[in-house]
């Protein structure tokens, strides 16, 4: 009963989505959906994104040492449920979606996204089941101001 107890309180807490984009050092890109992401530091600007490792893209990360987060607007769940999805990079896009290099990190930036952030590994941390990656920001980009879409949007949730 007790473990239950802490899921439940667990998945009160509110959560952003984003994207992460992900880039191996061998050039392959990917995505997907994330929302255990935090600001961590103000000098320098990082902050940390939670990867599951037994997903490809967390290999992808440790190869390549870079990553995006591409934030999400309050009218983009289906795109962010796309994104939890094994996805095919084929004709420049990732699972359909347009994107551009970083140019500060090769890391894709999707199209769709209202902000982006590229940020450089410079740690990491085991946390059980995820990896905990710290990243330190080393370029953004807001395309558009918008209200970014919660867990408390939609009936999506990770967490618990």
């Amino acid at each position: 009963m007790e473990e239950q107890t802490r899921s439940e309180i667990l998945k009160t807490i509110p959560y952003g989505f984003y994207i992460t984009g992900v880039i191996g050092e061998d050039g392959e890109v990917n995505g997907f959906t994330t929302c255990w992401v935090s600001q961590v530091s103000f000098h320098p600007q990082q902050v940390i994104v939670a990867v599951r490792k037994d997903q490809h893209t967390h290999d992808l990360i440790e190869s390549g040492g870079v990553f995006s987060l591409n934030f999400l607007d309050t009218s983009q769940e289906e795109l962010a449920r796309k994104f939890t999805e094994p996805l095919q990079h084929e004709n420049g896009k990732v699972g359909g979606q347009d994107y551009t290099p970083g140019e500060a990190t090769g890391a894709p930036l999707f199209e769709d996204a209202f902000a982006h952030l590229e940020c450089r590994v410079t740690g990491k941390l085991e946390a059980g089941d995820h990896t905990v990656y710290l990243g330190e920001v080393a370029a953004a980009n807001l395309k558009r101001p918008a209200d970014i879409l919660t867990d408390l949007d939609t009936p999506m949730e990770y967490g618990g």
